[in-house]
């Protein structure tokens, strides 16, 4: 039994297992035809059918229970309603066999969600107006029908042979449309598959190189550090005089290695991070050269280079950060003295190009070279023209950041492997006088005048740092006194009220800072001691905090101890 036929002409039936794209689909076609039936499975739509007559079936592909094929099928099976439009939707892209399955069951097009609303009104009107003209066509035979039967057989006939035309032309043309949108589709992929795979490959370089970068850090870190231990362990017992003068310059050297290495990736990382911050001030090129070469020379002289220096403008000057302006040409000697067999040559040259305004500084090697395929790699982070050189691979990256952010221009050439290497440094001359005082790779502190002994506080919880601290300052001639935390520290400078209070901030109870905070806020600034942060927490952010919390000045560990010295005698601001 069929059921009752409904009046309405121009009813859509929409079949979405989902509420929310159903009220999505009511809205897009709000006054379209004479409504629009909702309903929310398979089984639901398919009674729809028994009672009523629709211009067009939206019906969603993906449901439970019956899916949208399957419901397909069983309106393709009755007779009523088996030439009923139906229009596919879909979350997902379908494969052939699906589409082909799809168009063999009457679906008349497919859309994809999300869908436009101006597409699907668009569609869809095509179909109500189709029935409402099916609708037309039936009420006007019936009245020719009862004065010329034949002619009116003849005239439906015409008309549904044109109306089928029309409609297979239609399907053709979306059928074409769909083609396509599938082709633009698969182009589409296929760029995001080659994009991946690009992406793909940049990534397992990046993890390649991170592995390699972290293998070199164990090896250049294990080297000073065996070096260290073995002076230790020399040291044991009672070695003689001559063993120890033996091994200060080797333990120096090669504490200063380690020092060299974290500083080198601080300052990466204050790089990458945007924190890094240059005191810039006219510097003459003459003083960038000294210091530079003062850095370098150990390196150099190790290997028994042969060096020349060509400054052919020593009083001009660049403006830029003095410190960082001798980092970058002492890590280009070093990089030429490393990647240079023993008894090679090196060579720095400067001069400068009053036509473009420009400061050049050339640093050349007659060492290893490198190729073609690596010269454009060669500032990349981690990479490496020769793993035997030793270093992290992040020298150049460093000195190239540093380039930049002076303003000026950094090239590098090669004929390639065993040729030597040059590379080429341009930064802005600067008109104004430079200050007179010589930059070095630190920054040099001032030069104190001890009168005597100072009493000193001294609170760190790290047992050996603690010791050899308070060794060095005895062996300076003050008087030490200890505390292993915050609290203690507190309650040891109130009895004995130092001249000099040095403070670790990673305390176990409470940090340095709120040490710091209690000293101030219980002695006030005429009466509390000279607060100095010795700390392995050198950020800015630290730096700053420790400013806010009292500390007149922040050394960060392990600390030069020139610059403790230093850093004891100067007055309060």
């Amino acid at each position: 039994m069929d059921g009752h036929r409904g009046d309405s002409v121009g009813e859509i039936l929409v079949i979405d297992d989902t509420p929310e794209n159903l009220v999505a689909i009511e809205a897009a076609l709000d006054g379209l035809g004479d409504g629009v039936v909702l309903v929310t499975s398979g089984q639901d739509g398919l009674r729809q059918l028994l009672e009523r007559d629709f211009a067009l079936i939206l019906l969603d592909v993906k449901m439970p229970t019956m899916d949208g094929l399957e419901t397909a099928r069983m309106v393709r099976q009755r007779e009523r309603t088996r030439h009923v439009p139906i229009i596919f939707l879909t979350a997902y892209d379908r494969t052939d066999e699906d589409v082909l399955e799809a168009y063999h069951l009457g679906a008349v097009d497919f859309l994809f969600k999300p869908i436009s609303p101006e597409v699907l009104r668009a569609k869809a009107s095509v179909f109500v107006e189709l029935q409402r003209r099916t609708a037309e066509v039936a009420r006007q035979a019936l009245l020719i029908s009862e004065h010329e039967r034949v002619v009116r057989e003849q005239a439906l006939t015409d008309l549904r042979q044109k109306m089928e035309a029309e409609a297979l032309r239609r399907r053709l043309t979306e059928q074409r449309k769909h083609a396509q949108v599938l082709t633009y589709k698969n182009l589409e992929l296929e760029q995001i598959r080659l994009q991946l795979e690009r992406s793909n490959a940049r990534l397992a370089e990046d993890d390649r190189r991170k592995d390699e970068f972290i293998a070199v850090l164990a090896h250049e870190l294990r080297n000073p550090l065996a070096a260290i231990m073995s002076g230790i362990e020399l040291l044991q017992g009672s070695p003689s005089p001559e063993l120890i003068s033996a091994l200060r310059p080797i333990l120096a050297r090669q504490g200063g290695h380690l020092l060299h290495l974290v500083d080198d990736l601080l300052d990466m990382s204050r790089i990458t991070s945007g924190k890094l911050e240059l005191r810039q001030q006219p510097v003459r090129v003459s003083d960038i050269v000294e210091g530079a070469v003062g850095l370098a020379m150990p390196d150099i002289d190790a290997k028994r280079h042969s060096f020349v220096v060509d400054c052919r403008c020593p009083d001009a000057c660049v403006r830029g950060d003095p410190v960082r302006l001798v980092q970058i040409i002492a890590n280009l000697l070093s990089n030429a003295a490393r990647y240079t067999d023993q008894g090679g040559h090196v060579w720095l040259s400067v001069r400068n190009d009053r036509e473009s305004g420009r400061i050049q500084l050339v640093v050349k090697d007659d060492g290893h070279g490198m190729s073609a395929e690596l010269i454009p790699r060669v500032f990349d982070m981690f990479v490496q023209a020769d793993a035997k050189g030793g270093g992290l691979g992040i020298g150049l990256t460093l000195v190239r950041r540093l380039v930049d952010m002076h303003g000026g221009e950094i090239r590098v050439h090669s004929d390639g492997p065993g040729l030597g290497t040059e590379v080429e440094i341009w930064l802005p001359e600067s008109w104004a006088e430079a200050s007179g005082k010589r930059p070095t790779g630190r920054d040099e502190p001032r030069v104190p005048v001890e009168s005597h002994g100072l009493r000193v506080a001294l609170i760190d919880d790290h047992t050996d740092v603690r010791e050899l601290t308070r060794s060095v300052l005895e062996n300076w001639g003050h008087l030490v006194f200890e505390a292993s935390n915050g609290s203690d520290g507190v309650a040891l400078v109130m009895n004995e009220r130092p001249d000099v209070a040095i403070i670790d901030i990673g305390l176990p109870d409470i940090e340095g800072y709120e040490v710091a905070r209690r000293l101030r806020e219980r002695l006030g600034r005429a009466e509390c001691p000279r607060l100095i942060a010795m700390t392995g927490f050198s950020q800015k952010r630290d730096r700053d905090r420790a400013r806010e919390a009292g500390f007149d000045v922040h050394l960060s560990k392990p600390a030069e101890f020139s610059d403790l010295r230093a850093a004891m005698f100067e007055t309060h601001d």
